[in-house]
């Protein structure tokens, strides 16, 4: 049986970890905030002091990180997950990261002969911690093939994109469109109500009446539009990041997506309002006066 190692301590990163451990699978974990470990510990994760020890003790290695900024330390510093791999290994990123990182991460891990995917994950914590989550994934065929029993751990659904990069790309817009859809019913209902029309009655009608808006992500927003703060699901400061590498790699390809922007600045605002910690389906309440 493989060693799984997982890195990040977040909804999805902890979800992946306690599912292994569900399997059977030996889990190492690492997380900058170890206390954050404590309720994988009581499920038999062992904790490492290191990524480096934890990738060199590990055969799958999985990154689930929140940003740019903590994948660089995980990977590159002293004591990364670069500094203890070996060719006999699979390092993964599961984190939502901008292009110019996963690029340039896939082009080290290259240069050492390292195998490596890029998989992003979605599904929510209900994913996450069922075990339902959907794994889109860039890389090597043959890699991907080699890890599929372990990741059925994890996961309901793989869907291989194409090379190294490929799943992040489609994370990026995938994330976007359902960015757009949210906030765009968000307003919608906003300008409903001021019309004199119930929200109740707005959200029911597109629903019950399977009308073309309806979406998965309009339903989220509908479901979770009042949830209470400690149950947040994906919080407004990490779509407005992903928003904002996604501005990067349509502005790397040369493309003006401008409902991309336009959502982008909504989310950004919100953030500013001091909604960052609140989850994405609270973009409903941006728009009232009395929130």
């Amino acid at each position: 049986m493989k060693q799984i190692g997982i890195i990040g301590a977040g909804i999805m990163a902890s979800g992946m970890a306690q599912n292994f451990l569900k399997q059977g699978y030996p889990v190492r974990v690492w997380n900058r905030s170890p206390e954050r470990l404590d309720p994988l510990v009581d499920k038999g994760a062992q904790v490492c002091e290191t990524p480096k020890e934890l990738t060199a003790a590990s055969d799958i290695i999985i990154e689930c990180v929140a940003d740019d900024e903590g994948s660089r330390e995980v990977w590159s510093s002293e004591h990364g997950i670069l500094a203890g791999a070996t060719k006999d290994k699979v390092l993964i990123t599961a984190a939502t990261l901008s292009l110019a990182w996963v690029d340039a991460l896939a082009g080290m891990c290259t240069q050492r002969d390292l195998s490596f995917l890029d998989m992003p994950l979605t599904g929510g914590r209900a994913g996450a911690e069922n075990g339902g989550l959907s794994l889109l994934v860039g890389g090597d065929a043959q890699v991907l093939d080699g890890i599929r029993s372990e990741l059925g751990a994890i996961s309901v659904n793989i869907f291989h994109f194409g090379p190294v990069g490929s799943g992040m790309r489609f994370k990026l817009m995938l994330n976007t469109l359902s960015a757009i859809h949210m906030n765009a019913a968000a307003q919608a209902a906003e300008l409903a109500r001021r019309a004199g029309i119930d929200p109740d009655v707005f959200y029911t009608a597109l629903f019950d009446g399977k009308m073309g808006p309806a979406s998965p992500a309009t339903g989220i927003l509908v479901r979770d539009k009042d949830m209470p703060p400690e149950n947040v699901n994906f919080a407004i400061k990490w779509i407005e990041k992903d928003l904002r590498y996604a501005q990067a790699m349509a502005k790397a390809y040369g493309f003006n997506f401008d409902l991309l922007n336009a959502t982008h600045d909504d989310y950004d605002r919100a953030k500013q309002d001091g909604m960052a910690e609140r989850d994405w389906s609270a973009i409903a309440a941006a728009y009232k006066a009395d929130r």
